[in-house]
């Protein structure tokens, strides 16, 4: 067979078989002057887009320079301000492996850790779907940093929105982290009506004890609760009882004004004590206690726990029961 030209496609040479070799040189220029420019606008296209590509990796590594310096430069100041500028930044396939890189360099400041946590959370609040791939970033960061990640955690979203409910499950099932983080909690909710903790940023900020009842709450709610509440639950079910009693005596302004966005967030309990009820009755349940709940039910013990004046007939009734 002939040997084909380069230059020619093979939808000429198809042709050009097939009609006898008596046919070829006059037809065999008019489809490689016909090919020629398409091979010439192909070659403009590639360039065009390569150009497209460069000046996008340009962009995009630009911002997550920008991005690292605002992360190590956010120690002090209002949560979140500096992270706004770079909200359309949650959105792009490249954050799970920047805060991974982050995390493995931030360790030697502990001041970026808030910072970092603030970052997770807005993160998976726009990306609802993928929350696994900042696991192993925000393990790393509690079981260095702890308290850091617990107040930061309750400080920007105090109300336990879906991506902090997220985090909290991450934390809370995991050996590495439960503990410490289960510590701090209770820590937090024995200081009614607001504990303060000064994180490695310097932030003071206190934080509502219904904060940390409310992650309680949303725990006890899972289909297989954390072992580490099991582990804990005398010191829980005593902070929850102390809590219900304390907010039946007085409530702070501020207090329930943090409470009445819960209600309208969540459909909750009208008042806090009843909530700190509900959570108590759930942790009870959970812990197979059933039988004390029903029984507490019957002889209108909850309700005797809500008031200040019978709240010790009522816990003296969860004495003799439990």
């Amino acid at each position: 067979m002939e040997q084909r030209s380069p230059r020619v496609p093979k939808l000429a040479w198809v042709e050009e078989e097939e009609e006898g070799p008596g046919a070829g040189p006059a037809q065999e220029t008019e489809e490689v002057v016909r090919f020629k420019p398409l091979q010439e606008d192909a070659a403009v296209q590639r360039t065009q887009e390569q150009e497209r590509t460069r000046g996008l990796f340009r962009r995009t590594a630009q911002l997550v320079c920008k991005f690292i310096k605002r992360i190590r430069e956010e120690e002090t100041g209002t949560v979140g301000t500096g992270l706004r500028a770079y909200s359309h930044i949650f959105k792009t396939k490249t954050c799970s492996a920047l805060l991974d890189m982050l995390v493995e360099e931030g360790f030697c400041n502990p001041k970026q850790v808030p910072a970092m946590v603030r970052y997770i959370h807005q993160w998976l609040m726009a990306n609802q779907f993928a929350e696994h791939r900042l696991n192993r970033a925000l393990l790393d960061l509690t079981k260095e940093q702890p308290a850091d990640v617990v107040m930061t955690l309750l400080r920007v979203a105090p109300s336990c929105d879906r991506a902090a409910l997220t985090m909290w499950k991450s934390i809370m099932c995991s050996p590495r982290t439960a503990e410490p983080a289960q510590l701090i909690l209770l820590d937090v909710l024995g200081s009614w009506p607001e504990h303060s903790t000064c994180t490695s940023d310097g932030d003071k900020t206190g934080v509502f004890v219904l904060a940390a009842t409310v992650v309680m709450w949303k725990i006890l709610q899972m289909p297989c609760v954390p072992h580490v509440v099991t582990v804990y639950f005398p010191r829980l079910f005593v902070h929850l009882l102390f809590q219900v009693f304390f907010s039946t005596l007085d409530v702070p302004a501020e207090v329930d004004t943090f409470w009445k966005g819960c209600q309208k967030q969540y459909g909750l309990a009208t008042n806090p004590n009843r909530f700190a009820v509900r959570t108590l009755k759930s942790l009870l349940c959970q812990m197979q206690h059933e039988d004390v709940v029903v029984a507490i039910e019957r002889k209108c013990g909850w309700d005797t726990l809500l008031c200040a004046d019978t709240h010790h007939y009522a816990v003296g009734l969860l004495a003799r029961h439990g």
